[in-house]
């Protein structure tokens, strides 16, 4: 068990979402994951969720899933580090992977739906009412994309958080869908994914962000939160910039991102697990943002 978890209220902001270093040969480059990690953390995040989609971990081994958020808690000091912890296709095994993950450092599990569950919400809001009551973390759900259905019911959330669930990452990428949320659980953290909404969102009352621009442009992602928080004009401006970035990154994400990256002196390869294809025109979108917000002094 691992005691003095940091508090739900510590759970709020911007969380940046960890890219995973691959070589030729596929296997993970550990040294440029810990150059990448620290790089994160000079943009000040409010934490790391270090095993995630943006991470690939659809395609890592349990071990690697492991070692990724155990390399990341052990050098975020105060910063929380999140990870996913229930990706078994064995149900069953799901309360021991948590435990194995918990015992890695990180401050916070996620939890997804298992594939198929979603379709009856109410046997989804059991499984994660169940493995809440054993879990000795805070926890937060995460609509993740990768299972069929992967969105869960706002009713179910309200009650999760009854049950103490620290927040969502919330994927309906439409306002009515986060709003909803709120609603139904003040006390929850809602996080924001989808960016066109972001602003509308955290007006709204969202609490957190975990949206892809984070993973390579975590310094302006933190300013925009910050500004917005705050009612300061400028956050609008913030707010066009990422989206902006946002639809690059799409055109082969995550290698896009690590494209970012590499502008910005991250030693990435651009190979990724994911099935994506990189377009040149892609990697030169990538550029000329870069230069752009360069200019602009957008990435600190």
């Amino acid at each position: 068990m691992i005691q003095n978890h940091p508090s739900a209220a510590s759970f709020k902001g911007v969380f940046s979402l960890l890219l995973t270093p691959f070589t030729a040969n596929g296997a993970i480059d550990w040294n440029t994951y810990d150059k990448y990690v620290d790089w994160q953390l000079s943009k000040q995040p409010d934490g790391l969720f270090a095993v995630c989609g943006s991470s690939e971990m659809k395609w890592l081994s349990l071990e690697e899933k492991l070692e990724l958020a155990k390399r990341a808690a052990q050098r975020s000091g105060k910063i929380p580090v999140i990870a996913t912890a229930n990706l078994n296709p064995d149900v069953s095994k799901h309360a021991s992977e948590i435990a194995e993950m918990s015992e890695t450092g990180i401050s916070g599990i996620v939890l997804t739906p298992p594939s198929g569950m979603g379709e009856d919400q109410s046997k989804l809001g059991d499984y994660f009412a169940s493995l809440l009551e054993g879990c000795q973390l805070p926890v937060i759900v995460y609509e993740w994309p990768h299972v069929t259905p992967y969105l869960i019911d706002p009713q179910v959330f309200g009650k999760l958080a009854d049950l103490g669930l620290t927040g969502i990452k919330d994927t309906t990428c439409t306002l009515e869908g986060i709003q909803s949320k709120i609603q139904m659980a003040s006390q929850s953290v809602v996080y924001q994914a989808n960016t066109p909404f972001m602003l509308d969102a955290i007006r709204m009352g969202a609490q957190g962000i975990m949206a892809i621009t984070t993973a390579s442009a975590a310094g302006l992602v933190v300013d925009f939160w910050q500004k917005a928080t705050h009612n300061h004009p400028d956050a609008e401006v913030l707010h066009q910039h990422l989206v902006y970035l946002d639809a690059i990154l799409r055109l082969g994400y995550p290698a896009t991102a690590k494209h970012l990256a590499v502008c910005q002196g991250i030693p990435f390869d651009l190979y990724t697990r994911w099935p994506v294809t990189l377009k040149n025109e892609a990697l030169k979108a990538i550029e000329i943002w870069y230069n752009y917000a360069k200019r602009l002094e957008l990435l600190y």
